[in-house]
Order: C-alpha cells, then sequence, then structure tokens
C-alpha cells in the first residue's frame, strides 16, 4: 500500500528542506515517529538510521557547518540535537542494508515500521498494524537492548497498550541471558539511546570493583544523592572532531600543509582544523595537492577566458598562470555552489602545484598559480550540484541547546 496519507502527513511534519536533506543521505526514520503517525498520535521526536557510516557522518558535518551553535547529547549509541524545533536522534551503533534490518534491533513489534527516503516508501512489519490496533505488546528476543525493553514496558502503558504475563516473562528471561561483566558493558545496557542516564548510577570510585550486587545496592540509594533532582547538564562540542571521534569508526583522513591542519571529509572536502582527531590517518601532503582539481567560474570571449573579477586577467593553457596581487580564489568540486560568481559565464577546471597552495579558507581555495585544465561542461558540472538546487540547507538546519 501507499499510504499516500501518512506520507504526506510526515513530510509535513519534517518540512521541505529536512526532507530534502533526508532523501540526499538516504535515511530512515523508523519506531515511534512511524508508530505514531499510523495510531493519529502527535510526534514527539524522530529516530533516524543510515545504511552505512559515510551517509550519518556526511549529514553531521552538514548540519555543524550551518550552525550558529551546537550543543546537543552523544553517547556510544546516538547523537541527539535539536534541528527546526525538532528533536532528533541519529542512530549510529549499528547502520543498515535495508530498513527491515532495523526491526531486528528493536524490542516490539508496534515500533517495527519505517519511512526509507531513499524510495520513499514505508516499510512496516508484518504484524505492525494489527498490534498497534490491538494495543498489545509482542517482545523481540533479538533487540539488542532488552534492559531498555524492560524500562519501556510502563512507557507503553501509560499509552494504553498491554503486556501479557508469558510475554513480560521472556522479556525478564532475555535479560538474565546477558554476560555483563564490566560497568561499561552495564552502560551499553542503560543508557542513552532512549533518553535515559541511568549509568549515571554505576558510576564506580576508583579502584572499585564491579558487580551487579554493589551496584543493585547503588540504584537503592540514587534518590538521596544531592544531584538526583538537578538537570543533566549541557554538553557543548566544540568542533565536530569532537563528535566524529565518538561516531566514526574508521580514521580520518587528515593532511598538513604548509601551516594548516585538515580533515579531508567523506565528500573529499578539506576542513581546517585545530586539533587532530585520535583515530587518524595522515596523508602526504603533496601527493594529495597535486591530485586534485579545483575549479573558478570565467568570463568566456571567443575562445579566451577572463576573470569576472578583473575583465583583463586571463586565464591562459599550457603556462602557469600567476596572480597580479597575492592569491586567485578556487572552490573544490563539492563547493563550487559556493562561488560568488556561481553559474556565471564557464567553469574552469585547473591543477594547483603544490608549491602554489596556500591554504582553505572556508570555502575558498587560495592559490599563488595554477594551470588550466579545461573547460567543464555545463551538463556535466550541472549534475555535481543539482542534489543542492531542491534545498537551502544552510539556512535551516539549525541545531540549538538540548539536554538529556
Amino acid at each position: 500500500m501507499e499510504y499516500i496519507f501518512e506520507k504526506n502527513k510526515l513530510y509535513n511534519y519534517l518540512g521541505t528542506s529536512l526532507v530534502n536533506t533526508l532523501k540526499e543521505h538516504r535515511a530512515y526514520i523508523a519506531g515511534g515517529t512511524i508508530t505514531s503517525l499510523f495510531s493519529n498520535n502527535p510526534v514527539n521526536d524522530i529516530d533516524l538510521y543510515f545504511r552505512d557510516e559515510e551517509s550519518l557522518s556526511e549529514l553531521v558535518e552538514e548540519i555543524y557547518d550551518n550552525s550558529d551553535d551546537w550543543v546537543n547529547a552523544l553517547t556510544s549509541k546516538a547523537l541527539l540535537v535539536r534541528v527546526d524545533d525538532k528533536e532528533i536522534q541519529m542512530i549510529h551503533f549499528k547502520y543498515f542494508e535495508k530498513a527491515e534490518d532495523i526491526f531486528d534491533t528493536f524490542d516490539y513489534t508496534v515500533c517495527m515500521g519505517a519511512f526509507d527516503f531513499e524510495t520513499e516508501q514505508f516499510v512496516l512489519h508484518e504484524d505492525f498494524l494489527k498490534h498497534n490496533a490491538q494495543r498489545i505488546l509482542k517482545f523481540n528476543k533479538q533487540t539488542d537492548f532488552p534492559i531498555v525493553s524492560l524500562l519501556r514496558v510502563q512507557k507503553y502503558k501509560d499509552k494504553g497498550y498491554n503486556i501479557s504475563k508469558p510475554e513480560f516473562l521472556r522479556i525478564a528471561l532475555s535479560c538474565m541471558e546477558l554476560n555483563i561483566t564490566n560497568a561499561e558493558e552495564l552502560k551499553q545496557h542503560l543508557g542513552g539511546m532512549y533518553g535515559i542516564n541511568y549509568d549515571k548510577m554505576i558510576e564506580l570510585e576508583e579502584g572499585e570493583s564491579f558487580s551487579l550486587s554493589k551496584i543493585i545496592d547503588k540504584i537503592a540509594n540514587i534518590a538521596l544523592s544531592e544531584d538526583y533532582f538537578e538537570k543533566p547538564k549541557e554538553i557543548k562540542y566544540d568542533s565536530v572532531e569532537e563528535i566524529l571521534d565518538v561516531i566514526v569508526k574508521e580514521p580520518v583522513r587528515v593532511v598538513k600543509i604548509k601551516d594548516n591542519t585538515y580533515r579531508i571529509t567523506k565528500k573529499n572536502v578539506l576542513r581546517e582544523i585545530a586539533e587532530e582527531p585520535k583515530n587518524k590517518i595522515e596523508i602526504d601532503a603533496k601527493q594529495y595537492i597535486d591530485s586534485q582539481k579545483f575549479y573558478k567560474f570565467v568570463e568566456r570571449r571567443d575562445d579566451k577566458y577572463f576573470s569576472h573579477h578583473d575583465s583583463k586577467f586571463e586565464y591562459v593553457f599550457g603556462t602557469l598562470v600567476k596572480p597580479k596581487n597575492e592569491h586567485i580564489y578556487f572552490n573544490e568540486k563539492e563547493e563550487i555552489r559556493e562561488s560568488h560568481y556561481y553559474d556565471k559565464g564557464v567553469l574552469l577546471e585547473v591543477v594547483i602545484p603544490y608549491e602554489n597552495f596556500t591554504e582553505k579558507q572556508g570555502d575558498k581555495v587560495l592559490s599563488s598559480g595554477c594551470y588550466v585544465v579545461r573547460e567543464v561542461p555545463q551538463e556535466e558540472w550541472s549534475k555535481w550540484t543539482e542534489r543542492e538546487l531542491d534545498r537551502n540547507v544552510k539556512h535551516s538546519l539549525k541545531p540549538k541547546a538540548v539536554w538529556i
């Protein structure tokens, strides 16, 4: 079934900009959002799932690059941000080739609904609609976090769902099967995924050994703590690298050029960084720059190419083109839309010898010389930028302060 009404309701809730962004990154929305849509309840938050690490990290970079503020909650399972006054959890503990694969991690069939932004279709478990209509909880013993499932029973009962004693027993027995041997493993099962801070209950003193019996005693006394009624502190990340250090499992490519250090993004774009990530691979600077192409919109007069800024400055093939002043400005391929002269005249592709590469400032590459390679046909470069045409992320995706 198409579920046109539910799809339109979801798109209206998200807004055009966010919908187009999620299409670009081929994301999924799954879980409570879909349940709310099909049960005609208000949508409270959004859980995003991804096909691969690259799609997630690109989206995180995109939001971070276009934000004025970045205060969020980050756990080993999810990143929580606020976008356009909507709470969004970006799930990063696993990646999913198909929407149906997400359901294997879920605890109840009433959650097993998803929307795939690549196909723009809903994907529903065969019992999703029936069990939501019956308001009953059926447990999936393959779920990754059965302790959280046990905690969520009360949440669902408050929403009018019921669970049978046999189903409740299945959850309890699944918890008993867990082999938890240290505090970090227990934190994985208790905290973060659904905004629960139970991991604070199991902080051990220096040199204190771990045992479940000891944790049970700590939980009994948690309400006596002086900070029990205090709100959790906001967590501020001063750079996207701090976030990617937690999210990205693959090493980050880093290149040091002249006096600056850059991270090479998944889109092959240079981003200047103040601190190097812990998990990194250092790339040879000369080899990297010599292998890259850079771009500039210019004016073509007959078979000659001239600067928009200075109509007498010519870009000549077969010779090292040097600026009249200090620098010539270019863009990287993924950022040609940021050019001040975007879509004016024609686009030149150039190479910049390593010794002529000065630095990257924002979205501009500064150079003291270049060799012109070719004029890029418009039908070619327009395909590079067409995914940007239907959205204006730079002014719409603004994460606001959020805490859990």
